[in-house]
Formats: structure tokens, sequence, C-alpha cells
């Protein structure tokens, strides 16, 4: 409920007042009183007042001086002054001083219940206005705060939107997200990709570091700015400047800007970004544009910390890079199941090297790279009985982070390798015989025209020398091997697929028909077409010439 407090130098005015209304009546549950300023002052402190009824002629301090202390300590009392005198500079005094009203003496006591009551529904008003304002002030902070997350969810299905955005699909997604933007507002879209985290990160402290880089980015690169920093994906950070109309397409302060807070995100937040600014354009325009902004990025195969700008002509650069080398693919496997890790290492490191280094390098070529790897790794461990779960127990490395750089890929491949590597040859390196790699040699490369010096090339022995070693621990000279594994082969493919005779002679080595037929008859006694037809082919049958 609501007090009172009466300030008079007169003890029967005081009393009076006191028992002249039905204070309760009227809404007061709490009545106090004071003889002096000072007395009130110390009411005033200790206890909520709403309303101060109050004599101007006090002899130490009279009530005007008093209400400019109210005014400044207790500014929610309604006051009320009394006064013997109808001087007017008295009323002129009051009013300035944000008074309730001015009574004269001796005072009636319906005249007294009646202006209480009136400065009792200002108090009233007051407070409701307040309870207003506090609630008003707490919706409005509820939504400052979660108004990051609406922005964040706004630019999402904007920008990931196939097809340009029309202005009814805009406007469902403003009344959404409760974001007021103009349609004719022009934005640049600047984004920021983590190339590398230049520390370990837990998964959620990861979430902490890029609230970090959004919040820098707001600081630094908006730099108070109209626009938004939002975080898009994982590892990037989407900045929009806006403004009424486009700017100057390559400001040099903007370049310096985003250089700045890189270089701050560096050795302040432990990672190395990199820069993709982008062109001025329209909402509705926005879809495309980010679509080729993030373009900009996957053709940054070098994972570039500097500042690029959007190129128009980027998708026809692609479309005419040169095709990535592949021919140490099949060496790959070879090696692997041969123990020769450090090999695999070099010839890994060896074409990243190549695409660093080939000025037509894009991101087509990191996606080669990264299927050939594991096309070739993947079946050998098929082969040997190990399962995928044993190399990646946790979580496969997604292809999307995987060949986002090459330094991203190359730390994969490595890591594949060793994995890999590890669960093949448990015991080290060169864990099989140079006569066992001769054999995995030459089986893994059947199909073309093996020579002596080459099997001994790989296996680092004199041709002579080669040769005598293995038919002393085999028993046969490395050509009867040869000739026996591409006739195993060709039964093979004979028994286990629908390849015509001519397309398993070519398999198996042989580019001339007619000798194939004649070395596979020598070795089995019959044709090709007869094995196939004694023996039953597994699967449909089909002619074979």
């Amino acid at each position: 409920m609501y007090s009172l407090l009466i300030v008079d130098d007169e003890y029967y005015a005081v009393e009076a007042m006191l028992h002249a209304v039905d204070w309760k009546g009227i809404g007061i549950d709490h009545l106090y009183t004071a003889m002096s300023a000072d007395e009130a002052r110390s009411v005033l402190i200790n206890s909520e007042v709403d309303i101060m009824i109050c004599d101007i002629e006090m002899p130490e301090e009279d009530g005007l001086s008093l209400q400019i202390w109210v005014q400044q300590h207790a500014a929610q009392v309604e006051t009320i002054f009394l006064t013997g005198h109808a001087e007017f500079s008295y009323a002129q005094k009051a009013i300035q001083l944000h008074s309730f009203d001015y009574l004269l003496k001796p005072i009636a006591s319906a005249s007294l219940m009646e202006t209480v009551k009136r400065a009792l529904e200002k108090r009233m008003q007051n407070l409701e206005f307040t309870k207003l304002t506090k609630t008003y002030e707490a919706y409005a902070k509820e939504d400052q705060s979660w108004k990051p997350k609406r922005m964040t969810r706004f630019w999402k299905d904007l920008c990931s939107s196939r097809y340009p955005m029309n202005e009814a699909k805009i406007k469902e997604l403003k009344l959404i997200y409760h974001v007021d933007i103009d349609p004719g507002t022009f934005i640049l879209p600047i984004l920021f990709r983590v190339e590398e985290w230049l520390r370990k990160f837990p998964d959620q402290d990861l979430d902490i570091m890029e609230f970090g880089l959004c919040n820098a980015a707001e600081e630094f690169v908006l730099n108070g700015s109209m626009g938004d920093a939002i975080a898009d994906q994982r590892g990037y950070v989407l900045v929009l400047l806006y403004a009424s109309e486009p700017l100057p397409q390559f400001p040099d302060p903007l370049e310096l800007t985003c250089k700045d807070y890189m270089a701050r995100c560096t050795t302040y937040l432990s990672c190395r970004l990199s820069c993709y600014i982008g062109e001025w354009t329209l909402l509705t325009n926005m879809p495309e544009s980010y679509r080729k902004l993030k373009q900009v990025h996957r053709h940054n195969v070098a994972g570039s910390d500097g500042v690029q700008y959007m190129r128009p002509s980027l998708e026809k650069q692609a479309s005419t890079s040169e095709l990535i080398p592949l021919p140490w693919a099949s060496d790959i496997s070879l090696l692997m199941e041969t123990g020769k890790i450090k090999e695999v290492l070099y010839k890994a490191d060896e074409l990243i090297d190549w695409i660093e280094d080939h000025k037509n390098g894009s991101a087509e070529h990191l996606q080669s790279y990264y299927h050939a790897m594991l096309h070739s790794i993947y079946p050998l461990l098929h082969k040997n009985g190990i399962s995928l779960y044993r190399i990646y127990p946790a979580e496969e490395p997604l292809e999307t982070e995987v060949t986002r750089s090459l330094a991203a890929l190359r730390e994969w491949a490595h890591d594949l390798i060793s994995r890999a590597g590890l669960l093949l040859h448990p015991d080290g390196e060169d864990t099989h015989s140079v006569v066992e790699q001769v054999c995995l040699y030459i089986d893994a490369r059947l199909e073309y025209d093996l020579g002596r010096e080459e099997i001994a090339e790989f296996a680092r022995f004199h041709p002579a020398y080669l040769s005598r070693l293995f038919k002393k621990e085999t028993g046969i000279s490395l050509s009867d091997y040869i000739l026996q594994a591409r006739i195993k082969k060709a039964q093979e493919l004979l028994l286990n697929s629908n390849a015509t005779v001519t397309e398993i002679a070519s398999k198996a080595g042989y580019v001339n028909y007619t000798h194939f037929t004649k070395m596979f008859k020598k070795y089995t006694g019959l044709t090709p077409q007869q094995y196939r037809r004694q023996n039953g082919n597994k699967t449909d049958q089909k002619r074979t010439l």
C-alpha cells in the first residue's frame, strides 16, 4: 500500500492533520511525522514514502530547501506544500521544484483529503508506468540477446536458397525473424574462413572461439558501420556491410581493416584466416552472390591467408583447369602392402607440392587427390580383413573439411597413411622379404609391360642379382613367374567376370590376342573359350569375341 509523511515544526498542526482524515480509508497504510527538515530526511532515507505534506515556513530549514534534497534523493515522492502566507513567490518556487500542489492554512479536512487522493492517483500512475517500463526493458533486453541468433537464422535461410529471392519470400523471412532491413539496402558480403587452428581445441571450446571470432568481426570490421557479423557454419564468419547505395568496389581501407582483423585473430584467437570480399548486391540477389563468394574460397586451394576478391570469370577458369595427374595411385597400394610407408608419404607430398606449384590448381584437384587416396588404401584394408572402424574409431573426417585447403589435405593424407601403415604392418616397415615385395609388385602391375630392369629398380637390386635371388627362393625365373601370374589372373577373370576374352587379354598384359590364346593353352591345355565353358562362368554367359 502507500505511505504518508507529515512535516511541520508545530506539534499541534501535525496532530491535527493526523486525525483530520481517515487515511486508511483513502489507501494510506503507513503514517510518518517529522518536526524538522533533518527529521524528514532521516525518515525518507530509512522508509519508502509516497506522499509528503510539508510546511514551507520552518525555523532552521524551510520546506523549499527540503524539496530540493527530495528531488535529488527521493524523486518518487509527491510533495504537497502548506503555508500560512499567500505569497506568489512561494507558489512560484514550489511549482519550479515540481511539487504536486500548494495549499494555504488553515486547511479544511475535505480539501486536504481530496488533494492527497489526487496525489495518490498520480503516484499510482507513476508506479504503473515504471512497472511497464521495466517490463519493456526486460523484453527489449531479452530481444537484444536473441538478435544475433535471429539474424544468423535469417541470413542462413536467405543465403541457402538455390534460387533468387523475391520480395514476398524476403518479407516472410523478415516477419519470422523480426528483422528490419529495407529491401532496397545494398549489401557487401565478406567471408572469413578458418584455414587452420594454431592450437588444438575441444569441440565445446571451438564454439566459444567462433563466438569470439564473430564478436571481433563486429568490433574491428564493422567498427560502428551498419551491418551484421554471423557464424555461418563451422569455421566460417560472414560479415555483411549495409549501405543505401554501392560504395567503390575495392576500397583499400576495407582491405586493410580485414587484414588487421585477421592478424588480431591469429594473435589472440590462435587461428589463421582467409578472407573473400564479394560485390555489392541487393537482398534478392544474396543467394547467388554468396554462392559465388564461397566458390572463390573453394578455388583458394593453397589456403592463402590474404584477402581475395570475387572473380567474375571464375567458373569459366575452373572448367578449363588442367586435370590432375594420378599415375601414382596404383603405386600407393603396392607400396602400402609392401610396407614402404615412408615412400608412400613421400609420394603423397610430391603430388600435393605439384598442386601447390600449379597455377591452375583448383578445388577439383583436391577432391581428385582425396578420392584417389581412398581408392588406393581402403581396398587394401578390406583385402587384409581390416575394417574402416579400426582406422577411425570415433569419426571419419568429412570430405568438405579435408579438401578445404592443401594444408588440411596434406595433414589428412599423412594421418590416413600412418594409421593404415600401423594396422597393415604392426611390426614396422618392410616386413615382407625382397622376393615377397617383388611378387606383390608384379601382381599389382600385370596389365603393364614389365621388364627386369623396372622390377630391379623397385627392389633396389642389380637386375642379375635379383634374378638369381628370385629363382633361388621361388624355384622359377622372373619371366616364368610373370607368365604364370598373368595366366592365373586371366583364369580368375574368365570365371568371375563378363568381360570378353579380348578385354581379359588386355587386363592380363597381352596386347596380341593370338599370343595370349597360345600362351593360355600352353599352360592350361585349353583355349580361353574352352576354359570358360568347361569350368562354368560364374556370371552371365556372353560372347567371348
